[in-house]
């Protein structure tokens, strides 16, 4: 279970934001200063000389949409991240005099990157805090300023009486998922846990969420279950997290780190017994060829109920094993886990008709020692809910008639359409007669 890592970068103070305008020719003119003077006081990167003449030229000129896409590739860029509060400075200066003429959603993704220049979560906090009182302003119709300062808390929102339509929306919702996130890096859990409960309900709420938005939701929700190491919740929205991203957007690292995230808990939270869904996304790939491939074997591994290949990789890679106390701890659990596996993939690979299978042969194949084990896996695993059926203890066969559906690769999918042709030829055998 990976240590999540803490954001630092140097920055400046989180300051009083400016007055948000409408891009009038007074602001455009005030925007176009300010680029002018930090072109012309600083020591920039040449790169970063030639995105912010770009900029002027598309606020001088208007072109709102076009800026606001320029303005987004900006505070993404590393080149702006590693000076030490100049984005801060330009949202200050340069983007809120324009900012209501910007989709509010992308102003709202724009405030957030802008706060990762801020040293301290808190100071990140007020600034987001800040922009989120200012959009809350703008859709009500006013023009007044709010200072980033003055922050609004979760306690402050709780006691107070905001408007619907000022909650339920996209940029606020993204803003308070974000805020979330700084809130859990910084310590303060039952702030974050207030807020990841308050973003699934107005999501519930909202219809045509944006993406980005319905990620957002997911990402601070899996987090917080990773900081309290509950796998199986944190394993379900890091799946819906995925849902709504395109992982070859995500960062090299953050793509990595994530699959060994999400692999580890597939694996020991109690729960989860379906391993198709993970094996079929393209996240698990970015274990392949690199020092957790480990993982991905033993996916394979559990999604088959291979007992036999399971025993080989934990030989092949005991070293790797052994470096992660929870699967040192969770040994036995997995093995138990493993053994269900292989109980309902061998029945689901049964004939319809040769459902009645003796707890010897289920004993041999699970590898376990005796008929009296094998009867007590099958009990466990229709107390579960993963298989129906009953137990003849006296002639030693149980008689499945039901075994629970689960997501097939594309293997397995190959296997039931053979058995489907089987069948199909069965049954014109049985017309000819």
């Amino acid at each position: 279970w990976r240590a999540r890592e803490k954001r630092g970068a140097p920055c400046g103070s989180a300051g009083v934001m400016a007055q948000i305008g409408n891009g009038s020719s007074e602001q455009v003119q005030r925007a176009c200063a300010y680029l002018d003077t930090t072109l012309a006081g600083r020591t920039l990167p040449q790169n970063v000389k030639d995105k912010c003449a770009k900029l002027r030229t598309l606020c001088e000129q208007r072109l709102w949409h076009q800026l606001s896409l320029l303005l987004e590739e900006c505070v993404g860029d590393a080149g702006f991240q590693r000076i030490p509060g100049l984005l801060v400075d330009m949202y200050t200066n340069f983007v809120l005099p324009f900012a209501l003429r910007l989709n509010a959603l992308k102003l709202a993704q724009i405030a957030v990157k802008v706060s990762q220049q801020h040293a301290q979560p808190q100071q990140a906090i007020e600034f987001l805090e800040g922009t989120k009182a200012l959009l809350n302003d703008a859709g009500a119709g006013s023009s007044s300023s709010s200072g980033a300062g003055a922050s609004k808390g979760v306690e402050d929102e709780e006691e107070g009486s905001p408007q619907k339509e000022e909650v339920d929306t996209e940029p606020t919702l993204f803003l308070k998922m974000s805020i979330g996130q700084l809130f859990l890096q910084s310590g303060s859990t039952d702030k974050a846990s207030d807020l990841m409960d308050l973003g699934i309900k107005m999501l519930d709420r909202m219809e045509d969420v944006d993406p980005t938005v319905t990620a957002s939701v997911y990402s601070l929700s899996s987090q917080y279950h990773k900081v309290h190491r509950n796998f199986d919740e944190f394993y379900k929205s890091s799946l819906l997290y995925l849902a709504y991203v395109t992982t070859e957007d995500l960062p090299a690292d953050f793509r990595l780190a994530l699959a060994v995230d999400i692999s580890l808990a597939a694996l020991l939270g109690e729960g989860v017994f379906n391993f198709g869904e993970l094996l079929l996304h393209p996240i698990v790939q970015s274990l392949v060829g690199t020092e957790y491939e480990w993982l991905h074997a033993l996916l394979k591994c559990f999604n088959k109920g291979d007992m036999q290949a399971y025993d080989m990789v934990c030989d092949r890679y005991s070293s790797a094993l052994n470096r992660q106390p929870e699967m040192v701890k969770k040994a036995d659990a997995l093995r138990n886990k493993i053994t269900l596996l292989c109980l309902v993939e061998y029945l689901f690979s049964l004939p319809p008709d040769s459902r009645s299978v003796p707890l010897d042969e289920i004993a041999a194949r699970a590898k376990l020692g005796s008929r009296e084990a094998a009867e007590a896996v099958i009990i466990q695993a229709m107390a579960r809910g993963m298989v129906k059926g009953m137990i003849n203890q006296v002639s030693g066969v149980v008689a499945v008639t039901w075994v629970q559906p689960r997501v097939l690769t594309h293997d397995q999918v190959q296997g039931l359409a053979t058995r489907l042709e089987g069948w199909a030829q069965k049954v014109k055998e049985i017309e000819i007669m």
